[in-house]
This record gives structure tokens, sequence and C-alpha cells, in this order.
């Protein structure tokens, strides 16, 4: 039983979280209420509720879904060495990219405060991630908070510019572009105890 409401639970949020993006595609999102996502899903307003408290809390739910499935895919090259694996900045650019469409949505939505937001949160993930699966010493953790805007904020920045432009660098070259600019510095910072 428990299973079968889990499926339901979960179908509603995608139905959602598919109607919201449809409805972006033809709105823009700050016209775009709860009363039009419910009525073009067919989910009623009371579910919905049920699962989220605002269409931004919908949006939030969408973009957590993406890095979520961002985290599973790097967890593994986290943990493996300290000497992060470039193919984490690649794997990033490639789920952009193979979301291009969505992503070309978000941007047009002018929601970059919202998923900056999220990003912050999934980047401090991350780095608390790499930090406890290799035992780093952190002494201040309030620096790691601007360790976490600054990589956050340039990451963001880098991904929002080659979305507007149109992926028109491939997600690889992308993804080594990125190693190249955050490895070196991050990883001796990290790796010398400094904070």
């Amino acid at each position: 039983m428990n299973k079968e409401t889990d499926k339901r639970v979960e179908r509603s949020r995608r139905l959602l979280m598919s109607t919201l993006l449809e409805l972006m595609a033809e709105t823009p999102y700050a016209k775009i209420s709860v009363a039009h996502i419910c009525e073009r899903s067919g989910v009623a307003r009371p579910t919905f509720y049920l699962h989220y408290r605002s269409k931004d809390d919908l949006l939030k739910g969408y973009i957590e879904s993406m890095f979520m499935q961002f985290y599973e895919q790097v967890d593994d090259y986290l943990t493996k060495s300290t000497n992060a694996d470039p193919i984490i900045a690649e794997i990033m650019f490639r789920q952009w990219s193979e979301h291009a469409h969505d992503a070309k949505l978000l941007v047009e939505a002018d929601v970059e405060g919202l998923i900056l937001s999220e990003f912050k949160r999934y980047v401090g993930r991350i780095m608390e991630r790499y930090i406890t699966a290799h035992n780093l010493p952190i002494k201040d953790t309030g620096l790691m908070n601007y360790v976490v805007d600054f990589i956050a904020g340039a990451s963001f920045m880098v991904i929002m510019r080659w979305i507007r432009e149109g992926f028109q660098v491939d997600a690889q070259r992308m993804g080594e572009l990125y190693a190249n600019l955050v490895r070196p510095g991050l990883l001796q910072l990290l790796l010398s105890g400094r904070i």
C-alpha cells in the first residue's frame, strides 16, 4: 500500500512539474498561477498544496530533481579521490545541455534568484560530501560559506551565459574550462587545511 501511495505522489509531482514547464513555454512565469497549473494538469488544488506551497516551490522541486540526478552521477567521483575528477564539471554541463529546452525556459522566466538559491544549496551539499568523504580538516565553517558562495556564484554565472548563448560550446569543453578555472585553487585551499 505504501509503495502505491509513493507512486501516486511521484506521479502527481511529475505531472505538476511537466505542466508548469509546458505553461512556461506559453506564458510568462509571473502570469502563471497555481490555478492554471491545476487546471491544465487535472490535479486538484488541495493535492497541489499537499506537495507544494506555491508555484515557486514547485519550480524549486524541479530544480532539486535536476540537482539530485547530478549528485547521484558525481558521488563516486567525489569520494574516490581527493583529486576531484574533471568529469564532475563535464557531467554538470552535460546535464544542463540534456535539459536544454527546460534550461532556456528557466532563463527566460527570470527566476535566476530562485535557481541560484537552489544551486548554492547543492554546491554546499557537494562540498560537504567531498570534505566528509576525505576527512578534510575545516577549522572555520564560517569561511566555508564564502567558498560555497564563490563556487556557486561563479558556476551559476557561467552556466547562465552558456544557456543564453545557446550551448554553442559542447559540454566536454565547458567541463574542461570549468575544471581548469576551479580545481587548482579550490583543491589547494581545501587540502591545505587553511580554512
